[in-house]
């Protein structure tokens, strides 16, 4: 639940292409799931943090409703990817749904201090469900929709879902919470699971039957077998590692920024939670703003200057944005770091989806989650020791440098390739 600048039959040209993806029926199916699952966790981003401060009075207690969402994604990632990519994905995302529905619901039995640990126990569990959920999701979606124009469409709505969710999530989750209590909220975010379910029990998509593998061996070994897989094809295929590389530099700069926001807010701009939340419903516009913008770059660019571009314009927007003493020109600001970002992040999962076999696809995307989670701890931490020591204006300085530093590696090591067309895929043949 922690918040962070970043972001996780269509045709060529203008913003309107990026909805053409929803006449795919079962790609509707699944956007419309993710949307109603993706509101009811940012429902509970403000309400579980202040019931726990309600229950306890402890700043402590209270961070670790943060910490609770953290801790899994580096800790089971790889089990993540090579699950989603070993079941069927459909069902995989079904049974996840109905378990997060009924993990969250735990939440119901707090109704005093010393049950807070329930609440920890939920959000661990909502998050390492989440995690085999959100690969076998984005493995799913290029056998719906295919690896061409389609598949940046795809993203670029997610990327369009994801802004709308961060407009309206987090103030309604407030809201909600003062007006009807936390039991509400957690019965809302329960219900949104539910109803996830459904529509992907609608999902027709069958996959092809799986290659027979051999089972012989110990689980371990099969375990360890698919992870060298996976990790072999991010090493050897040209362009993974340069894309990984840009994408750790941008996320460290960019979690860097996000720990020095709250202390900008309120000892730069001299402004109070409120003035917080119209920066966060500002950079939702420039989400919203930038979604078609994704789909309409990418039908014309290279990848790699599409990455560029993005970054380069993120490094300058950052520096200007916090070293910006006005109220009003920040809210101008944060509505331009949208677009951007969002350019950024669609082109490097359409890049990712494009140069790795479905057999695969999973594990590519949980070493992906696992870097964002790592880079974003590293930033956060970083720039939160460094904010202390050396101040908000250098550190946020500094950070922005690191985002321009990606924006360099992006340049210098991916080769340019056609816009908006699928690569040749490498070929992938289980070890047996």
């Amino acid at each position: 639940m922690s918040c962070s600048f970043a972001v996780d039959a269509g045709t060529q040209g203008g913003g309107t292409a990026v909805f053409d993806v929803l006449r795919v029926r079962d790609f509707r199916l699944v956007a419309i799931a993710e949307l109603l699952s993706s509101l009811g966790d940012w429902l509970l981003l403000v309400a579980a943090p202040y019931f726990v401060l309600r229950l306890t009075g402890s700043t402590l207690a209270t961070g670790l409703t943060f910490a609770a969402e953290t801790a899994p994604a580096l800790l089971l990632g790889p089990v993540a990817g090579v699950l989603a990519d070993r079941w069927d994905r459909r069902r995989t995302m079904l049974a996840i749904d109905v378990s997060r529905a009924a993990t969250v619901a735990l939440m119901l039995l707090v109704h005093h201090p010393g049950q807070v640990w329930l609440i920890y126990v939920a959000l661990i569990g909502e998050a390492g469900l989440g995690l085999l959920f959100g690969p076998a999701r984005k493995a799913l979606i290029p056998a719906l929709v295919g690896r061409g124009p389609q598949l940046t469409s795809a993203n670029s709505l997610a990327a369009l879902v994801s802004g709308t969710v961060r407009l309206v999530g987090g103030p309604a989750g407030g809201a909600l919470y003062a007006l009807a209590g936390f039991t509400t909220v957690v019965a809302l975010d329960a219900a949104s699971y539910v109803a996830s379910a459904i529509l992907i029990t609608a999902i027709r998509h069958r996959p092809e039957p799986a290659t027979p593998q051999d089972h012989g061996g110990t689980v371990l070994g099969r375990f360890t077998n698919d992870l060298r897989a996976g990790a072999t094809h991010l090493r050897a295929t040209p362009g993974l590692p340069a894309v990984f590389a840009t994408a750790a530099t941008f996320l460290v700069g960019n979690a860097a920024l996000t720990a020095l926001l709250v202390p900008y807010t309120g000892t730069v701009l001299h402004a109070g939670a409120g003035k917080l939340g119209l920066l966060f419903a500002a950079l939702g516009v420039g989400y919203l703003a930038g979604a078609p913008l994704s789909r309409a770059v990418a039908a014309r660019l290279s990848d790699r200057t599409v990455m560029t571009s993005s970054l380069a314009g993120l490094s300058g927007v950052f520096a200007v944005t916090f070293n910006t003493h006005d109220i009003a020109w920040a809210l101008v600001l944060f509505v331009l770091i949208g677009p951007p970002g969002v350019c950024f992040l669609v082109t490097v999962d359409t890049y990712l989806a494009r140069r790795t076999p479905d057999a695969l696809l999973g594990r590519v995307s949980s070493a992906y989650g696992m870097l964002q989670a790592a880079a974003t701890l590293v930033g956060m931490l970083g720039g939160a020791a460094l904010g202390q020591q050396a101040g908000i204006g250098i550190t946020a300085d500094l950070a922005a440098l690191c985002v321009a530093v990606s924006a360099a590696t992006a340049l210098l090591t991916l080769r340019p390739t056609t816009a908006d067309s699928p690569a040749p895929l490498p070929t992938y043949k289980p070890e047996v």
